[in-house]
């Protein structure tokens, strides 16, 4: 017989059936698979496992650990949680086989594979059109993405086959409903605003300005922001071996107000851009996908302060985009998007690392994608054949005039067309060609 108990603040009933999916899986690997394992939280907060029915309060013997509509994605701004498992004695059924489809779509979002899991969760609310779960995660995807209107749509399907069990998910489905609104209000570019004015606020490492629109529908924006800042200036420092030698200046805008700003800077479209501050675009209610874009941007100041400007551009923006996903806890690349570079070497496609070295400027939508993926991948590849030490090293040689082929050299005793070279190579290793 197992009985546990788990503290956690009251009220958490709702975390508990996220949760439950993972304590499951320490309880069912002890008991037989004939065994039902019960979770339920009580009046203090305090959460419960055991296989004891008798132990359950008859209101929580519905509560049964890998039950298949208990799933993640119940926080306010994640789609990612703890692996969802297989609940014992459902297997083969139609239920095991709509959970293994979401599990599949959710693990695809934890790799970063957005593409195939929304193929995934629009395959599942084809089947199981009554269900709510998928509507959920695909709002959530869309959000992520900036695609609020379509984000409503779902949730509005979401809360027409919501069923019993699922009142939590109600609640957070009307404050994100909420949060919506407040996003679209930003993006609206046919909105008459006044003059884009700031709000200062400074500490002892940031001095952010920040557009008067936003923090409006949250009253601790900023306190979330610094936040954010503070731990992509820890994570650049650890990874990079560097750290803004004064305090930072970042500026903050609605989307709208941003692009009224500074849409004639760039050829493709941006999110923000480094000038010796900070500029970023910024959703109304600070999320994760917001940390990982400081992140990035923050990576960029790092380089700039170090090499006294953004050359190589490769490098600059490879070391801000592997910042930017290890933020979200992603590998460097993906096995589709590294499919993608082999796609475009076997045509002729991939772009030599010297070419973009100058800037991104004047590439196309698909190219500049290219060109961000291929810094991405030149960059971990770097990280994987260097140390901290030599990385920080790296970048101070280019600010002290040497160029990235002598600082690569000293690091890895190739130049750029060698670097070029060697990627190419392990790409065409991983997917050779069929038939070789």
């Amino acid at each position: 017989m197992i009985r546990r108990s788990l503290s956690q603040s009251p009220g958490s009933s709702s975390w508990a059936r996220s949760l439950s999916l993972a304590l499951g899986l320490l309880v069912v690997a002890n008991v037989s698979a004939s065994a039902e394992t019960y979770i339920w939280v009580d009046d203090q907060g305090v959460t419960h496992v055991t296989d004891d029915l008798d132990a359950v309060p008859p209101a929580h013997r519905d509560t049964r650990a890998g039950e298949v509509d208990v799933l993640r994605g119940l926080w306010k701004d994640e789609i990612l949680g703890d692996a969802i498992t297989t609940p014992p004695g459902v297997s083969g059924g139609e239920g095991d086989r709509y959970l293994r489809l979401l599990r599949g779509a959710v693990d695809d979002l934890r790799r970063g594979e957005t593409a195939r899991a929304s193929a995934t969760l629009r395959s599942v609310q084809r089947m199981w059109p009554a269900r709510a779960e998928a509507y959920w995660y695909l709002a959530l995807l869309d959000r992520r993405r900036g695609r609020y209107e379509s984000a409503s749509g779902h949730l509005a399907k979401f809360q027409e086959r919501a069923r019993a069990g699922l009142e939590s998910w109600r609640e957070k489905a009307n404050r994100l409903e909420k949060e919506l609104r407040d996003e679209r209000r930003l993006i609206d570019t046919g909105v008459d605003r006044p003059p884009l004015q700031f709000t200062r606020v400074k500490t002892r490492n940031f001095r952010l300005d920040l557009d008067s629109e936003l923090g409006q529908a949250d009253p601790a924006y900023a306190d979330t922001v610094l936040r954010f800042l503070e731990e992509a200036r820890s994570d650049v420092s650890e990874q990079v071996g560097i750290e803004p030698l004064e305090p930072l200046g970042v500026v903050l805008y609605g989307k709208a107000a941003y692009l009224e700003a500074h849409r004639h800077r760039f050829s493709f479209q941006t999110v923000g851009f480094f000038d010796g501050r900070i500029h970023v675009t910024s959703p109304a209610h600070p999320s994760e996908a917001m940390r990982s874009l400081l992140y990035h941007e923050y990576t960029h100041a790092v380089f700039r302060e170090q090499t006294g400007g953004d050359r190589p551009y490769w490098l600059n923006e490879g070391l801000a985009e592997r910042m930017e996903r290890r933020s979200r806890k992603l590998e460097a690349s993906t096995r589709s998007e590294r499919i993608s570079l082999r796609t475009r070497i076997e045509a002729g496609h991939w772009i030599p690392l010297r070419e973009i070295a100058p800037s991104f400027s004047g590439l196309s939508d698909e190219d500049a994608r290219a060109a961000y993926l291929q810094s991405v991948v030149a960059t971990a590849f770097i990280e994987e054949h260097t140390t901290n030490e030599q990385r920080a090293r790296m970048l101070s040689r280019i600010g002290e005039g040497y160029s990235i082929d002598q600082a690569l050299h000293e690091a890895m005793g190739m130049d750029t067309d060698d670097l070029d070279a060697a990627l190419q190579q392990a790409i065409l290793a991983e997917f050779p060609a069929i038939g070789s």
